[in-house]
C-alpha cells in the first residue's frame, strides 16, 4: 500500500488503500470434505517466534481486538520460567502474525498485527511451563486514560483533521508500526469540540457515531471515515466450510428523529426522516417489516453542536445506519482462516431437500474469532450483517458528561456584535472555545425594543467566568456568570453590609444595608446620594443640566433654595410668572434692575419705596393717578422745573403757601 510522502505521517491517502484478494486463492485452494492445515507466522518487535502451542484471536468491529498466544518454554533462544528473563522484553511490542495454508505456494493469506499488554508464566504439574503472552489491537494504545482536550475554536475543523490529530497523539505512525486510514465523507465544519475526560479510543468511537463516520480496525489497518472499497467476495459455503449457521432478523426502533438549535441564527434545526437502503432481499424485506413495528417517537437532541439542518441530518443518518444494520445477521462457525472485520463474503446455503448449495446473501463480517493449535488445525466464528448499506454497527463508547467549570475570558470582541465571548479553561494551553453565549437573568427582545432588552453585562477580557454546558455536552459551553477570585474579591464589608455594581472604568453603585443608602459615582466626581433618611444630595463637580421636552416642576413642603457662586439667570420664550402666597421679597447687594421692551406693570394694595440717597424717574412722559396725592420736601425746598411751562389745576380753587 502507498503511503503519503510526509514522513512524519504513515496515513494512507484516501485512493490508496486496498483491500486484500484472497477470493480467488481460497476458491482455487478449496477442497470439499478438506479442512487444510493452516501456518502461523508469528514475529514479535523484529523477532520470529517458530514454536507455539495455542494462538487465538477475537476481532471486532465495534471494540478492540484481543489476542493470547501460548508459546513452549523454550520458544524464545533460552529456557524461560517465572523470571521471564527474555519474555518480559516483548511487554507493549508489536505483535504480527501471518495465517496461510500450510505446504501451499501463493496462498492466501491473512495478518494480524497487535500489542502485547501481558507477559505471563503458566506451569501446571505435567509441563516445564508456557509462556503466555496476551494483548489486543493498537486501538488499546488510544484507550490507556482519560484525556481533555479541544478542537476548533478559533478556526473550524472537520473529523479528518480531529481524527489524524488524535490517532496519532496515540499511535506512532513515523516508526512504521501501525497502518491508519483516514478518509472522512467532508462534510462536517465544526466549530468547536471537546475530548472531555475520555479516553482517546472513546473519543473518536463518539465522533464517529455523532457525524456519521465508521471507525474501527480491521486487523491491519485502521479505519476511520468512509467504508473503504470492499475485497472482492469470500465463498462460504455452508456444509464445506461454513456449519452451524444461525440466520437473525431482528426487531429495531430505526427512526431516530434530531433536531438542533443555531443560536447566532436563532432558528431551530431539524431533519426529515432518513431511510437507510439495504440491497439484499432478507435484510430489505426486515428493515421493511421494522418500519411498523415501532410506533412512539424517538426524539432527541443531535449529539453535535449543528450549524445547518445538513448537519442534523449527517447525525441522524448515522444513527439510523448503526441501527440499521442490526435488523439482519448471521453467524456461525467457519474454517476458512481469512476473515477479518470488513470483510465481504458471499454465502452459499443448502437447498431445502437438497445437498445442492445456492446463492443467499451478501454478507460483512463485524466479528471473527480464529484459534489455532500447534498442528496447524484451525477453527472459528463468525458474526455478520448485511454489507451494502456503508454502515457498522454503532462502536462501544460511553458518553461523557459536562459539568461546569472556571474559564477566563479571551476575547469579547463578537465578530457578529451580538455579546459572545471565547474563553480559555484551565486545562487549555494555546486553544480556546469559539465564541459562547452568556447567561444573563434577563434578556430578549421586543417590538419596542428589539436587542439587547433586559440586563447586559458582557465580562472583560482577563475575567473569571463559570462555564456550563447545553445538555451537558461538552462542545456546547456557554458563559453563567462571573466568578471573583483572591486578586479581585473585596467582598460586602462587615457584616456583608455592601452590595454595589461596578464597571471597568470606576462607575459605580454602592448600597449600604446598614444606612440604607444608595450612592451612584462616577469617575469625574458626580455623586447622587440617598442617605436612606428621606434626603437626597446631588453633586457635580461642574456643570449640572435639566432638560425637558415640555415641563419641569419643583416642589418642596417647606422651602427651595437657589444660591449660585456669581449669576442665577432665568429665561423664559414667553413669561416668567413668580407667586408668593404671603410675601415676595427681592433684595441685592448692590443694584436691583428691571428691563423690559414693552411695559412694567405693578398693581399691590399699598407701594412704599424707601431711598436712603435719592430717586430718579426717567421718561418721555410720566403720569400719576391718585385720589389724593400729597408731595412733602420735610427739609429743603421743592423746585418743579420746566423747560416751559407748569401749570396747576385744580376742580377746585387752589391754594398756594
Amino acid at each position: 500500500m502507498k503511503e503519503n510522502t510526509n514522513p512524519n505521517e504513515k496515513f494512507f491517502k484516501p485512493d490508496s488503500y486496498k483491500a486484500p484478494n484472497n477470493a480467488q486463492g481460497i476458491k482455487e485452494n478449496h477442497i470439499a470434505g478438506i479442512n487444510r492445515v493452516v501456518k502461523l507466522g508469528i514475529v514479535i518487535e523484529g523477532k520470529e517466534i517458530k514454536n507455539f502451542k495455542h494462538f487465538k484471536l477475537q476481532q471486532s468491529a465495534v471494540k478492540h481486538h484481543e489476542f493470547e498466544l501460548t508459546l513452549p518454554f523454550d520458544a524464545l533462544s533460552e529456557r524461560q520460567d517465572h523470571q521471564l528473563e527474555q519474555a518480559n522484553k516483548f511487554l507493549g511490542k508489536r505483535l504480527t502474525t501471518k495465517i496461510v495454508y500450510k505446504d501451499v505456494e501463493d496462498s492466501p493469506e491473512r495478518v494480524f498485527v497487535g500489542v502485547i499488554t501481558k507477559v505471563g508464566f503458566s506451569q501446571d504439574s505435567n509441563s516445564l511451563g508456557n509462556i503466555v503472552l496476551k494483548g489486543f489491537s493498537p486501538t488499546i494504545l488510544l484507550d490507556s486514560a482519560p484525556h481533555t482536550q479541544s478542537f476548533g475554536g478559533n478556526l473550524a475543523v472537520n473529523t479528518g483533521i480531529i481524527a489524524n490529530k488524535v490517532i496519532k497523539q496515540g499511535i506512532n505512525v513515523t516508526k512504521n508500526d501501525f497502518d491508519i486510514r483516514v478518509q472522512v465523507k467532508g462534510n462536517s465544519q465544526i466549530l468547536y469540540s471537546t475530548q472531555y475526560n475520555e479516553t482517546h479510543y472513546n473519543y473518536l468511537c463518539r465522533l464517529a457515531e455523532a457525524y456519521g463516520e465508521q471507525f474501527y480496525y480491521d486487523g491491519e489497518v485502521l479505519h476511520f471515515g468512509n467504508m473503504p472499497a470492499p475485497n472482492p467476495a469470500l465463498e462460504m459455503i455452508y456444509g464445506s466450510n461454513i456449519t452451524d449457521v444461525n440466520v437473525e432478523l431482528k426487531a429495531v426502533h430505526i427512526k431516530p428523529i434530531f433536531y438542533g438549535y443555531n443560536s447566532s441564527s436563532n432558528a431551530k434545526l431539524t431533519s426529515g426522516e432518513t431511510s437507510i437502503k439495504h440491497k439484499s432481499d432478507l435484510a430489505k424485506t426486515s428493515y421493511k417489516n421494522n418500519d411498523g413495528i415501532f410506533q412512539t417517537e424517538s426524539l432527541q437532541i443531535a449529539p453535535i453542536k449543528a450549524q445547518t439542518d445538513k448537519d442534523v441530518v449527517n447525525s441522524q443518518t448515522g444513527a439510523s445506519g448503526s441501527k440499521a444494520v442490526e435488523v439482519f445477521s448471521v453467524s456461525g462457525n467457519t474454517t476458512l482462516p481469512f476473515l477479518y472485520p470488513g470483510c465481504v463474503a458471499d454465502i452459499k446455503m443448502r437447498k431445502t431437500d437438497s445437498n445442492e448449495t445456492s446463492y443467499f446473501t451478501k454478507l460483512m463480517m463485524t466479528e471473527v474469532t480464529h484459534e489455532i493449535n500447534s498442528l496447524g488445525h484451525y477453527s472459528g466464528s463468525f458474526q455478520a450483517i448485511a454489507s451494502d448499506t456503508g454502515y457498522l454497527p454503532k462502536p462501544e463508547f460511553t458518553i461523557p458528561i459536562a459539568e461546569p467549570q472556571l474559564a477566563t475570558v479571551i476575547s469579547n470582541t463578537d465578530p457578529q456584535g451580538q455579546g459572545r465571548v471565547t474563553v480559555k479553561f484551565d486545562w487549555q494551553l494555546h486553544d480556546t472555545t469559539n465564541f459562547i453565549r452568556m447567561m444573563s437573568p434577563d434578556a430578549g427582545g421586543t417590538d419596542q425594543i428589539t436587542q439587547n432588552r433586559g440586563y447586559v453585562a458582557i465580562p472583560e477580557v482577563g475575567d473569571q467566568v463559570m462555564v456550563g454546558f447545553v445538555h451537558n455536552n461538552p462542545d456546547r459551553p456557554f458563559v453563567m456568570g462571573g466568578m471573583f477570585h483572591g486578586g479581585t474579591a473585596l467582598g460586602g464589608g462587615v457584616n456583608n453590609q455592601m452590595r454595589s455594581i461596578q464597571t471597568k472604568s470606576g462607575i459605580k453603585v454602592l448600597m449600604n444595608d446598614n444606612e440604607k443608602s444608595v450612592t451612584i459615582l462616577d469617575p469625574s466626581g458626580n455623586t447622587y446620594y440617598m442617605d436612606g433618611k428621606g434626603n437626597i444630595m446631588v453633586n457635580a463637580p461642574n456643570d449640572m443640566t435639566f432638560t425637558a421636552g415640555r415641563n419641569i416642576k419643583m416642589t418642596a413642603g417647606v422651602d427651595i433654595s437657589a444660591t449660585a457662586g456669581s449669576n442665577i439667570f432665568s429665561t423664559a420664550n414667553v413669561n416668567i410668572v413668580s407667586n408668593a402666597g404671603v410675601n415676595m421679597i427681592d433684595t441685592a447687594g448692590k443694584d436691583l434692575m428691571q428691563s423690559a421692551t414693552g411695559n412694567i406693570h405693578e398693581s399691590s394694595d399699598m407701594r412704599s419705596e424707601v431711598s436712603e440717597n435719592g430717586r430718579n424717574i426717567q421718561a418721555k412722559k410720566s403720569d400719576s393717578y391718585a385720589e389724593k396725592v400729597t408731595v412733602v420736601s420735610t427739609k429743603q425746598n421743592m423746585i418743579l422745573q420746566s423747560e416751559k411751562t407748569v401749570k396747576s389745576q385744580s376742580g377746585e380753587q387752589g391754594n398756594s403757601h
